[in-house]
């Protein structure tokens, strides 16, 4: 228990609800059966979002705090997620990759367990060494034998040999010569004319036109992206939803609104959205109040941080970002981070993000990161 002091340092303060049946029954939060057994015996959200934590389970844990965040906190929590983000791809970027190189190589890659192993080519020196070995040595007793009997045993070999050329049509030393010979052939040499080269040219011109065409066809539906613009809309979001945090008004609703459905694939506009959800009316301006779903808000803001730590790019990877999500929400949610500080400078944060220095940022003494957050201990640390 050295960390008690600590512990009580991060009492979530900031949650509209604090047990997590009123979760369930008011947010429509739903628990999924692979994480039941960590909910057995728990009431408490809080004890149950550090669990999760202690578990490693940090995107369970964050999925839990939007749920029963304050929304107003919950909103500035996915503010501060998003700008999290923003700093991991000022240092690295996200490449996106041009559609027009997929789909060009057509050829056939066959892999080494499936290939089909030719035979090594056979060694003829040997075999003709052998030959030369036995037609010296045949030489050499020709040489000791009797005339007589050498010239009886010709005229046998020769009656012999005519009989085979008879039946076989050839020599048998001539018939040994293109033995050889065809063993030094390529046994798997091919015809380039074959009808099934030719074929294969004609399907491989085929399907590049086709590749040409479906590029072309992807292309012409949608637009290029244009970074200046996509950074200006993700700048109007981000403005639009700390306005609404620091006045959570029906004017300031409707901008998120609007912001929001003009990049609603972002982060930062799914977070616009998600403010304008939080508002708690969805027709901001009528006769009636249409109040939102419940869950709905909370949901989203679920979704914009799982967007963010799936985009491509930045020097973290998912379970880093989740962490380190989970940090700035504890903090959030223990009211130590807020947007007073921001209210008193009169800058907004997004507008100066500062790059992050290291893909890890350095933990010094105290415990603080470089990147901005504390990191959070469990009790039994």
């Amino acid at each position: 228990m050295a960390d008690k002091l600590d512990w009580m340092n991060k009492h979530l303060v900031l949650l509209r609800h604090t047990t997590v049946e009123d979760t369930i029954s008011e947010e429509n939060y739903k628990i999924r059966p692979d994480l039941a057994v960590f909910f057995t015996g728990v009431s408490g959200v809080e004890e149950m979002v550090f669990k999760l934590a202690r578990s490693g389970q940090y995107k369970d844990a964050c999925e839990l705090l939007a749920y029963v965040a304050h929304r107003r906190a919950g909103i500035w929590w996915g503010y501060r997620c998003v700008l999290s983000l923003i700093e991991e791809l000022g240092v690295n970027p996200a490449v996106d990759v041009d559609i027009a190189g997929i789909g060009t190589n057509f050829e056939v890659t066959v892999p080494d367990f499936a290939k089909v192993p030719l035979p090594d080519p056979p060694d003829t020196s040997q075999m003709e060494a052998m030959l030369a070995d036995v037609s010296a040595q045949t030489k050499a007793m020709r040489t000791k034998a009797d005339p007589v009997v050498m010239k009886m045993v010709d005229d046998a070999m020769e009656v012999a040999f005519g009989e085979f050329k008879k039946i076989h049509g050839m020599h048998p030393l001539e018939m040994v010569k293109q033995l050889c010979a065809k063993l030094t052939e390529d046994p798997s040499a091919v015809d380039p004319a074959s009808p099934v080269f030719v074929a294969k040219a004609d399907l491989q011109a085929k399907l590049q036109a086709l590749q040409k065409e479906t590029v072309a066809t992807i292309k012409s539906v949608i637009p290029p992206k244009v970074p200046e613009h996509e950074k200006k809309v993700r700048d109007n979001a981000m403005q639009a939803v700390y306005r609404w945090v620091v006045a959570p008004e029906e004017g300031n609703s409707k901008a998120c609104l609007d912001t929001g459905n003009e990049c609603p694939d972002t982060p930062a506009g799914l977070l616009s959205l998600s403010a304008f959800w939080a508002f708690g009316n969805l027709m901001p301006g009528g006769n009636q109040t249409v109040p939102t779903p419940p869950g709905l808000a909370a949901n989203g803001l679920v979704q914009t941080l799982l967007m963010c730590a799936l985009a491509k790019g930045g020097t973290r990877k998912l379970p880093e970002r989740y962490e380190v999500y989970f940090n700035l929400g504890v903090d959030v949610l223990s009211g130590k981070d807020n947007w007073g500080e921001s209210l008193v400078k009169g800058e907004p944060p997004h507008r100066h993000v500062p790059p992050a220095a290291a893909e890890k940022p350095p933990e010094n003494s105290a415990g603080q990161h470089s990147g901005g957050y504390k990191r959070w201990k469990p009790e039994n640390e």
